[in-house]
């Protein structure tokens, strides 16, 4: 009888509208960061360190979409019987933490690249190499494991028996998780805010000094956009995973539409991405008009902007 019920639960008007907004999120997150990385593909002229960075941010979210979305939907909306006990919830809040934590580790990552080459403009430029980019990459992964899996070793003891992945994920966070959210989200958030104020400070004091250089200026105008371009985004995180974040940890009453809404905020990022790079970057808008026009050509978007 409870598992009907559960099953059958999943068709109210409330649920349905909240499968269908977590359904839109997840398709535009996969076509809109999918685009990214054909962009990435396509076009060699893309393939700057910056982008590398963004492109596997890309591809995070491309994952996340593929695998949290429709898994959020199961254990949070439809409460399904089958995903319940010690170590199933386990592993899915485990994946789920993981990619919080790749796309803050990618966002400082990006951060640190922007204020390195406006800060230490020439020096940067003959140190940074689409390999050491890769390498960066790989290091984003790394340590997301090692600080997820780690964190979460602590986890392994905690049995609730048959209790659902909601109430194994709210005990994770009472007794070990809310201890590691300031480490490892607020001081990279901290962290980025002190570069982006040097960048601030490097740019108003030098804008002057570059304008007699016309290629230097091309160059550090380009870095400039694309330091802003980063600045939204991790804006736009930080107002849609941390705040709600925290309102979580605020929040009494599980299930509620607010407690959805906060989950909802977080997930409607990874769609949100893509958009702020086609707003902000007119090179990739204008890469994006050359593949529709040329999908298997040769021809490469205009160098003179990012």
């Amino acid at each position: 009888m409870n598992e009907t019920f559960q099953l059958h639960s999943c068709r109210d008007s409330q649920r349905i509208s909240n499968i269908f907004m977590i359904a839109v999120v997840m398709i535009g997150s996969v076509v809109g960061n999918g685009l990214i990385c054909l962009l990435l593909i396509r076009f060699k002229t893309l393939r700057t360190v910056p982008n590398i960075l963004i492109a596997n941010l890309a591809a995070v979210n491309i994952l996340n979409a593929l695998t949290n979305m429709p898994l959020f939907i199961l254990w949070y909306i439809c409460k399904v019987p089958f995903l319940k006990g010690r170590l199933i919830s386990w592993i899915l809040v485990t994946w789920y933490v993981l990619f919080v934590y790749l796309t803050v580790f990618n966002l400082t990552a990006q951060a640190m690249d922007r204020f390195g080459a406006i800060v230490h403009g020439l020096h940067y430029y003959a140190w940074k190499t689409k390999k050491k980019a890769k390498v960066a990459v790989l290091f984003v992964w790394l340590l997301a494991a090692l600080y997820t899996y780690g964190m979460f070793t602590l986890g392994l003891d905690i049995d609730l028996g048959d209790a659902p992945v909601l109430v194994y994920r709210m005990t994770y966070l009472k007794i070990f998780g809310r201890h590691f959210i300031i480490p490892g989200i607020l001081v990279p958030f901290f962290l980025m805010l002190i570069l982006g104020v040097a960048i601030c400070v490097k740019v108003r004091n030098h804008r002057k000094r570059f304008s007699t250089f016309f290629s230097v200026k091309i160059r550090f105008g380009n870095d400039v956009k694309t330091a802003r371009t980063i600045g939204v985004t991790v804006l736009a995180y930080f107002c849609m995973n941390v705040i709600p974040m925290l309102l979580h940890n605020l929040m009494r009453r599980r299930g509620s539409w607010t407690h959805f809404l906060a989950f909802f905020l977080m997930k409607l990022n990874s769609m949100v991405n893509p958009i702020i790079y086609a707003l902000k970057t007119p090179r990739f808008r204008r890469a994006l008009a050359l593949l529709l026009k040329e999908p298997h050509g040769q021809s490469e978007p205009n160098m003179n902007s990012i």
